[in-house]
Protein backbone atom coordinates (compact mmCIF):
# COMPACT_ATOMS: atom_id res chain seq x y z
CA UNK A 1 0.00 0.00 0.00
CA UNK A 2 1.13 3.37 -1.26
CA UNK A 3 1.57 6.21 2.05
CA UNK A 4 1.31 10.05 2.08
CA UNK A 5 2.40 11.71 5.06
CA UNK A 6 2.95 15.07 6.52
CA UNK A 7 5.10 15.95 9.05
CA UNK A 8 4.22 18.81 11.09
CA UNK A 9 7.06 20.51 13.00
CA UNK A 10 6.42 22.42 16.40
CA UNK A 11 8.58 24.46 18.55
CA UNK A 12 7.28 26.20 21.89
CA UNK A 13 3.65 26.12 23.02
CA UNK A 14 2.69 28.94 25.52
CA UNK A 15 -0.68 29.92 27.66
CA UNK A 16 0.10 33.64 27.05
CA UNK A 17 2.12 34.14 23.91
CA UNK A 18 2.04 37.98 25.31
CA UNK A 19 4.78 36.91 27.33
CA UNK A 20 6.80 35.97 24.58
CA UNK A 21 9.80 37.95 23.07
CA UNK A 22 9.08 39.78 19.81
CA UNK A 23 11.36 37.56 17.65
CA UNK A 24 10.30 34.02 18.74
CA UNK A 25 6.51 34.93 18.84
CA UNK A 26 5.97 33.59 15.35
CA UNK A 27 7.31 30.39 16.48
CA UNK A 28 5.29 29.95 19.66
CA UNK A 29 2.07 28.93 19.70
CA UNK A 30 -0.75 28.92 21.69
CA UNK A 31 -1.71 25.95 23.70
CA UNK A 32 -5.59 26.18 23.46
CA UNK A 33 -4.83 26.79 19.56
CA UNK A 34 -2.61 23.55 19.55
CA UNK A 35 -4.92 22.11 21.46
CA UNK A 36 -7.93 22.73 18.40
CA UNK A 37 -5.42 21.29 16.04
CA UNK A 38 -5.53 18.08 17.35
CA UNK A 39 -8.95 18.46 17.59
CA UNK A 40 -8.89 18.62 13.85
CA UNK A 41 -6.72 15.17 13.65
CA UNK A 42 -9.12 13.29 15.71
CA UNK A 43 -12.36 14.64 13.98
CA UNK A 44 -10.28 13.68 10.20
CA UNK A 45 -9.53 10.74 11.50
CA UNK A 46 -5.72 9.95 10.27
CA UNK A 47 -3.21 8.00 11.90
CA UNK A 48 -0.49 10.19 13.85
CA UNK A 49 2.62 8.01 13.50
CA UNK A 50 6.42 9.10 14.62
CA UNK A 51 9.40 9.99 12.22
CA UNK A 52 10.48 6.62 13.01
CA UNK A 53 7.58 4.84 11.65
CA UNK A 54 7.33 7.42 8.72
CA UNK A 55 11.07 5.94 7.90
CA UNK A 56 10.34 2.13 9.15
CA UNK A 57 8.00 1.04 6.76
CA UNK A 58 4.74 2.08 8.62
CA UNK A 59 1.80 1.38 5.43
CA UNK A 60 -1.46 3.91 5.34
CA UNK A 61 -2.58 5.57 2.58
CA UNK A 62 -2.40 9.00 4.74
CA UNK A 63 -1.16 9.61 8.01
CA UNK A 64 0.93 12.87 10.07
CA UNK A 65 3.42 12.99 12.36
CA UNK A 66 3.69 15.67 14.24
CA UNK A 67 7.31 16.79 15.74
CA UNK A 68 8.93 19.11 17.87
CA UNK A 69 11.83 21.46 17.46
CA UNK A 70 14.45 22.40 20.13
CA UNK A 71 13.33 20.24 23.22
CA UNK A 72 11.50 24.06 24.96
CA UNK A 73 10.07 22.80 28.61
CA UNK A 74 6.34 23.52 27.12
CA UNK A 75 7.06 20.52 25.09
CA UNK A 76 6.55 18.66 28.19
CA UNK A 77 4.01 20.81 30.45
CA UNK A 78 1.69 21.87 27.89
CA UNK A 79 2.03 19.56 24.62
CA UNK A 80 2.32 16.34 26.27
CA UNK A 81 -0.76 16.22 28.51
CA UNK A 82 -2.52 17.24 25.28
CA UNK A 83 -1.03 14.60 23.41
CA UNK A 84 -1.54 11.99 26.15
CA UNK A 85 -5.91 12.99 25.90
CA UNK A 86 -5.82 12.20 22.53
CA UNK A 87 -3.60 9.00 22.81
CA UNK A 88 -1.05 10.80 19.89
CA UNK A 89 2.70 9.78 19.90
CA UNK A 90 5.33 12.20 18.61
CA UNK A 91 8.96 12.79 17.78
CA UNK A 92 10.61 15.05 20.16
CA UNK A 93 14.00 16.52 18.96
CA UNK A 94 16.24 17.56 21.33
CA UNK A 95 19.45 19.84 21.43
CA UNK A 96 21.18 17.23 23.24
CA UNK A 97 24.22 19.85 24.29
CA UNK A 98 21.01 22.14 25.86
CA UNK A 99 19.22 19.83 28.35
CA UNK A 100 18.48 21.06 31.70
CA UNK A 101 19.36 24.98 30.91
CA UNK A 102 17.48 27.91 30.31
CA UNK A 103 14.11 27.10 28.99
CA UNK A 104 15.38 23.48 27.82
CA UNK A 105 13.65 20.26 29.16
CA UNK A 106 15.82 18.84 32.08
CA UNK A 107 16.08 14.52 31.93
CA UNK A 108 13.62 13.58 34.32
CA UNK A 109 10.88 15.29 31.47
CA UNK A 110 12.78 13.94 28.50
CA UNK A 111 12.61 10.33 30.13
CA UNK A 112 8.89 10.85 31.13
CA UNK A 113 8.35 11.52 27.62
CA UNK A 114 10.17 8.65 26.15
CA UNK A 115 8.11 6.57 29.22
CA UNK A 116 4.87 7.37 27.84
CA UNK A 117 5.86 6.19 23.92
CA UNK A 118 6.75 9.61 22.40
CA UNK A 119 9.86 9.21 20.13
CA UNK A 120 13.04 11.51 21.54
CA UNK A 121 15.55 12.31 18.19
CA UNK A 122 18.56 14.59 18.00
CA UNK A 123 18.23 18.39 17.08
CA UNK A 124 22.51 17.95 16.91
CA UNK A 125 24.33 19.33 19.83
CA UNK A 126 24.05 22.85 19.70
CA UNK A 127 21.93 23.90 17.40
CA UNK A 128 24.38 25.38 15.13
CA UNK A 129 23.41 26.23 10.99
CA UNK A 130 24.30 23.06 9.49
CA UNK A 131 25.69 25.17 6.53
CA UNK A 132 28.81 27.14 8.46
CA UNK A 133 29.97 23.59 9.74
CA UNK A 134 32.59 21.24 8.21
CA UNK A 135 32.22 17.61 7.44
CA UNK A 136 33.65 16.73 10.70
CA UNK A 137 31.97 19.45 12.66
CA UNK A 138 28.54 17.94 11.24
CA UNK A 139 30.03 14.53 12.30
CA UNK A 140 30.79 15.41 15.44
CA UNK A 141 27.32 17.51 15.81
CA UNK A 142 25.57 14.45 15.06
CA UNK A 143 27.40 11.61 17.13
CA UNK A 144 27.61 13.37 20.45
CA UNK A 145 24.26 14.65 20.38
CA UNK A 146 23.29 10.83 19.86
CA UNK A 147 25.45 9.52 22.62
CA UNK A 148 23.88 11.99 25.11
CA UNK A 149 20.71 11.14 24.37
CA UNK A 150 21.57 7.16 24.36
CA UNK A 151 22.93 7.40 27.39
CA UNK A 152 20.45 9.25 29.03
CA UNK A 153 17.48 7.45 28.47
CA UNK A 154 19.30 3.80 27.96
CA UNK A 155 17.68 3.18 24.14
CA UNK A 156 18.67 3.81 20.59
CA UNK A 157 18.07 7.22 19.05
CA UNK A 158 17.54 7.14 15.18
CA UNK A 159 15.86 9.91 14.01
CA UNK A 160 17.48 13.19 13.54
CA UNK A 161 16.42 17.18 12.38
CA UNK A 162 18.39 19.62 11.27
CA UNK A 163 18.35 22.66 12.69
CA UNK A 164 17.84 26.49 11.41
CA UNK A 165 17.13 26.92 7.96
CA UNK A 166 20.51 26.72 6.66
CA UNK A 167 20.54 22.98 5.34
CA UNK A 168 24.30 21.33 4.60
CA UNK A 169 23.24 18.86 2.06
CA UNK A 170 26.03 16.45 3.39
CA UNK A 171 24.51 16.08 6.51
CA UNK A 172 21.99 13.71 4.81
CA UNK A 173 24.67 11.17 3.74
CA UNK A 174 27.19 11.68 7.36
CA UNK A 175 23.53 10.75 9.10
CA UNK A 176 23.21 7.45 7.40
CA UNK A 177 26.88 7.10 7.53
CA UNK A 178 26.82 7.26 11.48
CA UNK A 179 23.86 5.41 11.96
CA UNK A 180 20.59 7.08 11.62
CA UNK A 181 18.00 5.76 10.15
CA UNK A 182 16.08 9.51 9.34
CA UNK A 183 16.55 13.07 8.96
CA UNK A 184 14.19 15.30 8.87
CA UNK A 185 14.73 18.79 7.47
CA UNK A 186 12.70 22.11 6.75
CA UNK A 187 11.81 21.73 2.96
CA UNK A 188 8.14 21.67 2.43
CA UNK A 189 6.41 18.75 0.95
CA UNK A 190 4.93 15.44 1.26
CA UNK A 191 6.53 12.29 2.45
CA UNK A 192 5.37 9.58 0.01
CA UNK A 193 6.69 5.67 0.57
CA UNK A 194 9.45 5.37 -1.71
CA UNK A 195 10.90 8.91 -0.47
CA UNK A 196 14.58 8.67 1.50
CA UNK A 197 14.40 8.91 5.03
CA UNK A 198 17.09 11.11 4.97
CA UNK A 199 14.87 13.79 2.80
CA UNK A 200 11.98 13.78 4.77
CA UNK A 201 10.27 17.23 4.24
CA UNK A 202 7.82 18.81 6.96
CA UNK A 203 5.91 21.93 7.33
CA UNK A 204 6.32 24.80 10.10
CA UNK A 205 3.06 25.35 12.05
CA UNK A 206 3.88 28.64 13.69
CA UNK A 207 1.12 31.09 15.20
CA UNK A 208 0.04 32.95 11.19
CA UNK A 209 -1.19 29.31 10.07
CA UNK A 210 -5.19 29.79 11.19
CA UNK A 211 -7.21 26.85 11.74
CA UNK A 212 -8.64 26.51 8.22
CA UNK A 213 -5.48 26.47 6.71
CA UNK A 214 -4.31 23.88 9.30
CA UNK A 215 -7.13 21.61 8.12
CA UNK A 216 -7.16 22.10 4.57
CA UNK A 217 -3.66 20.27 5.30
CA UNK A 218 -4.86 17.57 6.91
CA UNK A 219 -7.16 17.49 3.89
CA UNK A 220 -3.84 16.79 2.01
CA UNK A 221 -4.87 20.14 -0.44
CA UNK A 222 -2.44 20.21 -3.05
CA UNK A 223 -3.33 23.79 -3.90
CA UNK A 224 -2.24 24.87 -0.18
CA UNK A 225 0.92 22.65 -0.03
CA UNK A 226 2.23 24.73 -3.46
CA UNK A 227 1.41 28.10 -2.37
CA UNK A 228 3.62 27.20 1.12
CA UNK A 229 6.20 25.98 -1.34
CA UNK A 230 6.32 28.68 -3.41
CA UNK A 231 6.67 31.44 -0.01
CA UNK A 232 9.91 28.86 0.68
CA UNK A 233 11.52 29.36 -2.51
CA UNK A 234 11.37 33.50 -1.56
CA UNK A 235 12.90 32.73 1.67
CA UNK A 236 15.71 30.24 0.08
CA UNK A 237 16.66 33.05 -2.05
CA UNK A 238 16.77 35.30 0.03
CA UNK A 239 18.76 32.85 2.70
CA UNK A 240 21.33 32.10 -0.68
CA UNK A 241 21.85 35.58 -1.46
CA UNK A 242 22.72 37.09 2.15
CA UNK A 243 23.66 33.64 3.55
CA UNK A 244 23.02 33.41 7.73
CA UNK A 245 25.56 36.45 8.44
CA UNK A 246 23.39 39.31 7.15
CA UNK A 247 20.16 36.99 6.81
CA UNK A 248 19.60 35.84 10.06
CA UNK A 249 19.87 39.54 11.72
CA UNK A 250 17.35 40.48 8.99
CA UNK A 251 14.58 37.75 9.83
CA UNK A 252 14.61 38.59 13.39
CA UNK A 253 14.34 42.24 12.93
CA UNK A 254 11.35 41.39 10.66
CA UNK A 255 9.93 38.70 12.84
CA UNK A 256 10.09 41.35 15.91
CA UNK A 257 8.29 43.64 13.68
CA UNK A 258 5.58 41.34 12.73
CA UNK A 259 5.19 40.22 16.18
CA UNK A 260 4.80 43.88 18.01
CA UNK A 261 1.72 44.36 15.28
Amino acid sequence: KTMTSLIFMYHDLADCVDSVSAGHKPYVLDADGFALQMALVVRHRLPVVTVAQVSGGYRAERAIALTFDDGHVSNHDLAFPILCEHGFKATFFITAGFIGSGMTMNWGQIRALHAAGMEIGSHTLTHRPPSTLSDEELRQELVKSRQILEDGLGAPVTSISSPTGFFNPRMCAIAREVGYKALCFGRIGLVQTNTDPFSLHRIAVKRTMGQEQFEALLQFDRAVIRGLMLRELVRDLARKTLGPRFYLPLRQALLSRFASK
